[in-house]
């Protein structure tokens, strides 16, 4: 297997952090916290992991992260 370059568009919302030793992250720009997409860990503050049941596809997983608004 070779290490490969995967380009992926700019998010106006996160962040992509893929050289870490955690696997592949992502950081919220708003409030710089760090959802963490590894299924045996915990996702990170403020955010959760929910796994759907499908037939179309073979894994679906949706991370809902909540952020609030300073007043």
């Amino acid at each position: 297997m070779t290490n490969a370059l995967v380009p992926w568009p700019p998010s106006p919302g996160a962040q992509v952090i893929a050289d870490n030793e955690s696997g592949l992250l992502f950081k919220n720009k708003r409030d710089r916290k760090v959802i963490n997409v590894d299924p045996r860990l915990k996702p990170g503050d403020n955010s959760t992991r929910t796994e759907l049941s499908t037939t179309e596809f073979l894994q679906v997983v949706i991370y809902d992260h909540v952020t609030r608004r300073r007043s």
